[in-house]
């Protein structure tokens, strides 16, 4: 096939190292990934950023203060990090005829199996409210009727459409022969 590699026929992905991005593209797999590292970020650097004031605090001899410091303010962005962030991925696959939605937090792990041929198109869920208008990649399921969605909050960008459009072009590009089913002639 012109322009195929031993992947498939979509060329290789670049690795840009935002959140949500196509992680591997082949005719038989597509897998996409929400890491929302921007936010485990921010809260590491809170809770430094406390860590740091309490011991200030204790160095200078107000001990109670620093330990309540350290408590309240260090643990609640720990807090928030371990209940909020989470890797979701879902992973499409023709081979098994498979549609998995894995989502992953410093707490739990879940995995959630369709069938491949439930998935009618992927859909752009939209959200609007006074601060504007977020966006969100939702899978359309058949028989019966399901939406599941990629994450479970919304956001403003391309990112949702972009993914939309990597799973639905994935859908409806042909599934690729095997070598061996081609006419000598042809290859």
């Amino acid at each position: 096939m012109p322009g195929s590699d031993r992947h498939g026929s979509f060329p290789p992905i670049q690795i840009d190292g935002l959140p949500m991005k196509v992680v591997h593209r082949s005719d038989q797999l597509l897998v996409i990934e929400d890491r929302p590292w921007f936010i485990g970020i921010v809260m590491i650097g809170m809770t430094l950023v406390f860590v740091f004031g309490s011991m200030t605090l204790v160095s200078a001899g107000e001990v109670l203060g620093g330990l309540m410091m350290l408590l309240i303010g260090g643990g609640v962005p720990l807090l928030i990090a371990a209940l909020m962030v989470r890797r979701v991925r879902l992973t499409f696959d023709r081979g098994q005829g498979l549609v998995t939605r894995t989502s992953r937090s410093v707490r739990s792990l879940t995995r959630q199996d369709y069938a491949l041929d439930r998935l009618e198109i992927a859909q752009l869920g939209i959200s609007t409210d006074s601060e504007g208008t977020t966006y969100r990649t939702e899978l359309r399921l058949t028989a019966p009727l399901e939406t599941v969605p990629f994450t479970t909050y919304y956001t403003n960008g391309r990112r949702p459409e972009q993914m939309v459009q990597a799973v639905n072009d994935w859908l409806t590009t042909p599934e690729a022969r095997p070598a061996a089913d081609v006419p000598v002639g042809i290859r």
